[in-house]
């Protein structure tokens, strides 16, 4: 209990460091959750990092994506998309801002977009296991299982806890059908994240 206490005070401060060190911060927590065992400072560190990477440098870009976040909620896709894609036009390197759009996208059913948020995503963010696991999620839906088990697999690199993910990675592969693509997730980037 007292370990326990102890990772979750140690992210409530790594939470409140500023976004100056925020790469450091992702590195710390990416590295603790790697190697977590307690359930509940597992689910704390995902929230650090998720906390992350939804803080944005300055105040307006904060509130689009505020804005942005309660529009997804509000089920306002249409302008979920006009805000997302305003952040984006401001501050393209923000990797949190091509995923929330991306999901939207896939709200929308609108696939194509949505990968291609995605892959911008992990070009700014390979570590991005809620992109990876996005992404395995479209590609399966498009039939393309190779391409889904590549994608669960970076998931799952980067955040092991992942429920179910490894009888998902395992019944992709087996629809696949020992087939492996040569750009693994569709993005151009032949080892992305990998």
């Amino acid at each position: 209990m007292i370990h326990l206490r102890a990772c979750l005070l140690a992210v409530l401060g790594l939470m409140l460091a500023t976004t100056v060190g925020s790469q450091g911060v992702l590195d710390t927590l990416f590295e603790k959750l790697r190697t977590a065992t307690d359930p509940s400072a597992v689910q704390a560190l995902e929230e650090g990092i998720w906390e992350q990477w939804t803080m944005a440098p300055d105040p307006a870009q904060r509130q689009l994506m505020a804005r942005g976040i309660a529009e997804m909620s509000q089920q306002e896709l249409q302008s979920a998309v006009v805000t997302f894609t305003r952040l984006i036009d401001i501050a393209p390197e923000l990797s949190e801002a091509w995923n929330k759009r991306a999901t939207v996208h896939w709200l929308m059913g609108n696939f194509p977009a949505s990968i291609a948020d995605i892959c911008e995503t992990v070009k700014r963010e390979p570590r991005h296991f809620g992109a990876y696991s996005g992404l395995g999620m479209i590609r399966a839906q498009m039939g393309e299982h190779a391409r889904a088990a590549a994608a669960f697999e970076l998931a799952k690199k980067w955040n092991p806890h992942i429920v179910g993910i490894d009888a998902e990675i395992e019944r992709q592969k087996a629809e696949a059908g020992g087939v492996v693509s040569d750009d693994p997730l569709g993005c151009g980037q032949r080892t992305a994240g990998r």
